[in-house]
């Protein structure tokens, strides 16, 4: 089985945490490692840096193309020589990609939109809302993180075929430690669909001696990351910038619980990664970490400051609590393990594969 990927938006191989570079490249790179046992794997990004094996039986092919068409018809190339089985494409810009590359390749084409521009409860872009529709009535099967946003999908759009397969986790990366923390742990790009100012508000609600550390660069330009802070003057907030994300555990370990604010999560990388270290998340309870925190990995709530400080402050008062919540969410977590979710895919691929021949 030999699979072409496309990650036009951003190279999953980039230092993660600012700019372009979320977990979406994690998502990319902890995959297509596992399934490169099973299968070749070449993946297809912008760039001038030519053919690059970041191990075996994978490819990333650096193609020095800004427009979707030409970057389409590269890809055309390559297949000519390598007769490619599948093409998945990553976010709605490779799914650009996609429209152009699929009259020429002729292969089952899969797509993860990442993030659903419709589904967003901040203000939305009409024109990529258009172009996420048609890319999503075009492709032959859209793949979800979640039942909630798949069950979205198909409620809007009933002609296009979706299911779900959640993200994993690197659970040997991520192990539990002693939980004996006093403090808040934000981890993500600097950005305000992440909702950073929630738990700013939270803090100030709180007036409790509780430390924030915020691990994440700007996605949004400088003015963003110094707006947020002057608005976190005179707490104890630590700005730690972006963190290798080999780097991540440790910050996860001195940290009592993950906090995730966001407005809008259509997984929440981050909040699974708390729960292999075996700590509590906080969040909203209309994101995608109803299904991976749920009512027993921590504690979610309605959007909005009040609501979020009283979680936090519940879990500070009570450690006992911290520890069963965190413990829950370790043994959730072993079941989104990224070798059991590259099997997932790799059936998934076999079968499509199938029904085309």
């Amino acid at each position: 089985m030999r699979i072409c990927v496309v990650s036009y938006h951003a190279s999953p191989m980039a230092r993660v945490g600012a700019g372009k570079s979320g977990g979406m490249s994690i998502v990319i790179r902890s995959l297509y490692g596992y399934l490169a046992r099973f299968a070749e794997i070449d993946i297809f990004t912008q760039g001038s840096r030519g053919i690059i094996e970041p191990g075996p039986r994978m490819r990333l092919i650096h193609i020095a193309e800004h427009d979707p068409q030409r970057f389409a018809a590269a890809i055309a190339g390559h297949h000519h020589r390598r007769q490619y089985d599948l093409m998945h494409t990553h976010y709605w810009s490779s799914g650009v990609v996609g429209l152009y590359a699929r009259r020429g390749l002729r292969i089952p084409w899969l797509h993860t939109l990442h993030t659903v521009e419709v589904l967003k409860t901040m203000r939305r872009d009409k024109t990529r809302i258009e172009i996420e529709e048609e890319i999503m009535r075009a492709c032959d099967l859209v793949v979800s993180p979640t039942r909630q946003e798949a069950a979205a999908i198909s409620a809007r759009y009933p002609e296009v075929r979706v299911i779900t397969i959640p993200h994993g986790v690197d659970t040997r990366r991520f192990t539990p430690t002693r939980n004996g923390h006093h403090n808040i742990l934000f981890v993500g790009r600097i950005e305000p669909i992440k909702g950073i100012h929630f738990l700013i508000d939270a803090l100030k609600i709180l007036k409790l001696d509780v430390g924030l550390t915020l691990v994440g660069g700007s996605s949004k330009g400088a003015a963003n990351l110094e707006g947020i802070r002057t608005y976190a003057a005179g707490l104890p907030v630590e700005f730690a910038g972006q963190v290798e994300h080999d780097r991540l555990a440790g910050y996860y370990s001195r940290a009592a619980m993950l906090a995730v604010p966001s407005h809008y999560e259509s997984f929440g990388l981050v909040g699974l990664e708390a729960m292999a270290s075996a700590r509590p998340v906080v969040g909203f309870s209309h994101t995608g970490l109803q299904e991976t925190v749920g009512r027993d990995a921590g504690i979610l709530v309605k959007m909005g400051a009040g609501d979020l400080a009283r979680a936090i402050q519940t879990l500070l008062a009570d450690h006992g609590l911290r520890y069963r919540l965190g413990r829950r969410g370790w043994q959730k977590a072993r079941a989104f393990d990224w070798s059991r979710i590259a099997h997932i895919y790799q059936r998934t691929y076999e079968r499509i594969i199938e029904e085309e021949e």
